[in-house]
């Protein structure tokens, strides 16, 4: 039996270790070898699996593993000095410890059926309680969901739904829309949370995705980006090559955030109205670096009033008390805000008319201009093509 014993130490291997319900299968040659030698351990990917087997050895013992029994189980312990070997325990079971494995030491004054203190994991607090979500918790993640679901094309809408099912994994298999929750109630019958995600023509839903698959990659490899694109506005169409920083959703779009080498400054563009988005080619050499300070998050959610669709003219707008809240609004920098006698006034360099007309059109008479030529003509402009439309003869022919 000793002879056996020999030959299994020779060769760096030990039999499972069996009694006291621990069985674990000895770690293989390499490593014993390795850790013999004074490594630690054959590498992070050894250390790492020692880690796992430790947590594994501790849940599977029914009584607590004394620091002799884990060292006859692990080579990386089993140094030529034995104080080196319990440092390397202490540090694993410190890691341990940090990424909230609960392992507690029983001495024999706990536990008085032991003759010599071990290791445990405190189950209880080691398994996490079952999630319970309530209905209106449901409803807020599949609604948060439906914004990713709402991309199309590429693998968005099978990883959610499988989210979505695993949300729902103890009740009825979801219908695909509108996806459907029950509420968890002790009455017999109560409404159910109902979520439509939004619809798009088939279409469109493979061009977006697309393109938003293409645009997705370029930022990865900041590669640029070429794109026939359509104006908000004007509806005019150009030919773009976009250096793109990011993607950002915002109110129910997605926006690419990039510099525009038409434009020659940084420019958001929705994706919806992008055509023929291509990728440049050689996508392991970077065409561009994006600035460090910049936030894309934060130009993305940057007020109308300043975006720049045109050259900027200086405008002043008087806002009556029924457009007072007009003034919480960012014009920019350089905007100039005064108030008088409940009258409050505002000096800015109008980049985006349009928006500027429709904003002032909305207030009904409520917003002013008092200084603004262009913009003025462009107001008129719009007042009388809506009195035209709506004249008693207008939009007859």
């Amino acid at each position: 039996m000793s002879s056996t014993r020999s030959k299994g130490k020779r060769a760096g291997v030990k039999a499972p270790r069996t009694g006291r319900g621990i069985r674990t299968p000895r770690p293989p040659k390499a490593r014993a070898a390795k850790a013999k030698a004074g490594g630690d351990e054959g590498g992070r990917g050894d250390r790492s699996k020692r880690l796992l087997d430790l947590v594994m050895l501790l849940l599977r013992a029914r009584t607590p593993v004394t620091y002799r029994e884990v060292r006859e189980q692990f080579p990386a312990y089993q140094t030529a000095n034995a104080e080196a070997g319990l440092r390397a325990f202490e540090r694993d079971k410190a890691d341990l410890l940090e990424l909230g494995v609960p392992i507690r030491y029983i001495t024999p004054e706990e536990d008085d059926s032991l003759e010599d203190g071990g290791y445990v994991i405190d189950v209880k607090r080691f398994r996490m309680p079952e999630v319970r979500l309530t209905a209106d918790e449901v409803s807020a993640l599949v609604l948060a969901a439906s914004v990713a679901r709402a991309i199309p094309g590429g693998s968005y809408p099978k990883i959610v739904d499988l989210a979505l099912k695993k949300l729902a994994f103890d009740l009825p298999e979801p219908p695909d829309t509108p996806t459907e929750f029950p509420r968890r109630t002790t009455r017999a019958v109560e409404a159910p949370v109902l979520v439509h995600f939004p619809e798009r023509r088939a279409l469109a839903a493979k061009e977006i995705g697309e393109s938003f698959a293409t645009i997705e990659q370029a930022i990865r490899f900041r590669k640029r980006v070429s794109m026939t694109y359509a104006a908000a506005g004007s509806g005019t169409v150009t030919r773009r090559d976009v250096d793109p920083y990011g993607l950002v959703y915002r109110e129910g779009a997605w926006l690419l955030v990039g510099w525009c080498h038409l434009r020659k400054e940084v420019r958001s563009f929705r994706v919806d109205r992008m055509r023929d988005v291509v990728m440049a080619p050689k996508p392991k050499s970077p065409d561009f670096e994006r600035p460090a300070d910049f936030d894309v998050r934060a130009y993305a959610s940057r007020s109308p009033w300043t975006f720049t669709t045109e050259p900027p003219e200086t405008v002043e707008l008087e806002l009556r008390r029924e457009a007072r809240d007009v003034a919480n609004d960012d014009f920019g920098a350089g905007a100039d805000k005064t108030e008088a006698d409940g009258v409050i006034r505002i000096r800015f360099a109008c980049t985006n008319p349009e928006f500027a007309v429709s904003r002032i059109l909305a207030a009904k008479g409520a917003i002013v201009v008092r200084e603004g030529e262009r913009l003025r003509r462009r107001l008129a402009d719009e007042l009388d093509a809506v009195a035209a439309r709506y004249a008693p003869d207008g939009g007859a022919a």
